[in-house]
């Protein structure tokens, strides 16, 4: 249950209904139970839609729209049709079992989590189905990436010496990037697969320029250094363990298939920087907010993170809050922030403001290879799952109608 998400930690039945009464229903009074959108043979109704937008309100989603909520929607239809491909469908235990698990994470039983939902008109469905495709999409992906994603002996003891992904860290990369209009998307697809096999600087290059569409074509597709957190978070872990010359699975992406080829890395850190214990707050301000202007104010009144609670005095703990955790345990759009701020500054993501308070650093002593081997693992699994997923979602007929 690893991959249970860990959003509702702390998550109190007052904070689950705070946060429901003040969410938006997307049309909600039309017909619940029309078909808003399909994918390939699988329909999506109005009242999903709605669901899944107040449930990831619950979630506290940074960015909740209904876009948003419908896109879930039809990625988990993608999901379920992997997994069904793949003879993977959880059992009642195992879902009953997945659902206590999530309510656990709030510290509640499941039948006071499903209560709290109810108070806010999420049906006991929605939390199945969303937890039965956590499910079924965690197994798909093990099974099918299982082998090619677990880490060798090698790749831990340099994992292990570099630590964790930070600023500190420069990766140098080659790039491909492949057209998927409808005339040349299955002749792409056929490039990348044997692109991704490549390992020779030359050929890839050799391939870049007769084949790449990006502006780095004529270079060969080289890239400068750049620094390893500015990377997509699917991509960034896996140059960690990859050797000079390999390529990463094809990501299918709005511009293209893009495939990268690992060159060089370089690692600025101190030694034993290991990995860093992050101390940090984070406000969250209402949709429309200025964020610019709030965040001038506070680079005014706010050198430390204590002057934050002076700023806003009694403001709830769902508006702003104090965290410490190691940065590994952090979700990543937050762990993107923290990588570039010094302590004391404040970065900005979606409607929240976040200011380092302090940064510790853990000696990679203190760091069991059983630990870095199930990191390594989890993220490149998360990274060819990711891929998967687009790649299925390249091939589905999605239509929506409303």
């Amino acid at each position: 249950m690893a991959f249970i998400p860990t959003l509702l930690r702390r998550l109190t039945p007052a904070a689950i209904l705070a946060l429901g009464l003040g969410a938006a229903l997307p049309l909600a009074a039309q017909n619940p139970f029309e078909d808003v959108a399909r994918v390939d043979d699988r329909a999506i109704t109005r009242f999903e839609w709605v669901q899944r937008e107040k449930f990831l309100q619950v979630l506290r989603t940074p960015g909740v729209t209904p876009d948003l909520a419908m896109q879930a929607l039809i990625n988990d239809r993608l999901k379920l049709s992997a997994a069904k491909e793949a003879g993977i469908v959880p059992s009642a235990d195992e879902i009953r079992f997945g659902m206590e698990n999530f309510a656990g994470r709030a510290n509640l039983t499941i039948e006071e989590f499903l209560a709290a939902l109810d108070q806010v008109g999420i049906a006991e469905e929605t939390l199945r189905d969303y937890v039965t495709v956590l499910l079924a999409w965690g197994e798909t992906v093990r099974e099918r990436f299982g082998a090619r994603a677990r880490p060798s002996e090698e790749e831990i003891d340099r994992a292990l010496a570099l630590g964790s992904p930070s600023s500190g860290t420069s990766v140098q990369v080659a790039e491909i990037v492949l057209p998927i209009t409808p005339q040349l998307a299955a002749i792409s697809e056929e490039r990348a697969d044997a692109i991704s096999r490549m390992t020779g600087f030359s050929e890839f290059e050799t391939a870049a320029r007769q084949y790449s569409i990006s502006p780095s074509a004529s270079r060969g597709g080289r890239l400068d250094w750049m620094p390893l957190s500015k990377l997509p978070p699917r991509v960034g872990p896996l140059f960690l363990t990859m050797k000079p010359g390999e390529v990463t699975p094809p990501l299918v992406s709005e511009v293209g298939i893009v495939l990268f080829q690992f060159r060089a890395l370089q690692d600025h850190r101190p030694p034993l920087s290991g990995n860093a214990t992050l101390d940090y707050m984070r406000l969250r301000l209402p949709a429309g907010a200025d964020m610019a202007a709030e965040r001038a104010r506070l680079a005014i009144s706010a050198d430390r993170c204590d002057d934050l609670f002076g700023v806003y005095f009694g403001a709830p703990e769902e508006q702003l809050s104090r965290d410490m955790q190691p940065r590994s345990a952090l979700p990543r759009d937050v762990a993107a922030v923290l990588d570039l701020l010094d302590p004391g500054e404040i970065g900005t993501l979606g409607n929240s403001l976040i200011m380092l308070c302090a940064r510790s650093q853990t000696s990679d002593e203190d760091q069991s290879r059983e630990d870095v081997q199930r990191e390594l693992f989890s993220k490149r699994l998360e990274s060819y799952g990711d891929a998967y997923l687009e790649e299925r979602r390249a091939d589905a007929h999605i239509e929506i109608l409303k």
